[in-house]
């Protein structure tokens, strides 16, 4: 499943129903987090202008056609679930593989979605924030642009690292 999956920018156009980005979200839900603290959340926009707007806040949204987003997702943390200075980085950690299971949900409905960057600086995200009315006590995390697929669509093409570049094994004698 995960193989078959890939990021897509070449979107059909078609319309995304409210009720299959739920449903997404639904299949997310079952992420882990710390503690079970469940700290993500999800601003979808479905407006032209919005996805726009949403997609030109960062770079790295080059070979897209606004106009074929059915959706814009913004997964962000909500800051209130992480408790002390050693947590500071669980808020990425939990709404990180959120996405994750939120991407594999989409793709088990037959939609195409590509991850996209959203590391803001904090000039910028006070405004971001503002401006797509996501409370201050969230971070954004990431955008996933979302939409139904062509038969036939054009991927890029990005060599994966090897096994062993990525595994080392920290075994047992004899293991």
């Amino acid at each position: 499943f995960a193989v078959s999956r890939h990021s897509v920018r070449d979107f059909s156009g078609a319309c995304v129903p409210t009720e299959v980005i739920e449903k997404a979200v639904e299949t997310a839900k079952k992420t882990p987090s710390v503690c079970n603290r469940q700290g993500w959340r999800v601003h979808a926009y479905s407006d032209k202008r919005e996805i726009e707007k949403v997609m030109g806040a960062q770079a790295g949204v080059r070979g897209f056609a606004c106009e074929d987003i059915s959706w814009v997702l913004v997964v962000t943390a909500d800051l209130c679930a992480f408790f002390s200075p050693g947590e500071r980085n669980q808020a990425f950690i939990d709404a990180g593989m959120f996405s994750m299971s939120l991407v594999y949900g989409l793709h088990s409905m037959g939609l195409g979605s590509c991850c996209l960057n959203l590391s803001l600086e904090s000039r910028a995200e006070k405004p971001f924030k503002k401006q797509f009315e996501i409370p201050q006590y969230e971070v954004p995390i990431m955008r996933i642009a979302v939409g139904g697929l062509k038969n036939e669509f054009k991927i890029a093409r990005s060599i994966r690292k090897k096994t062993d570049e990525v595994l080392t094994f920290h075994a047992a004698e004899g293991q």
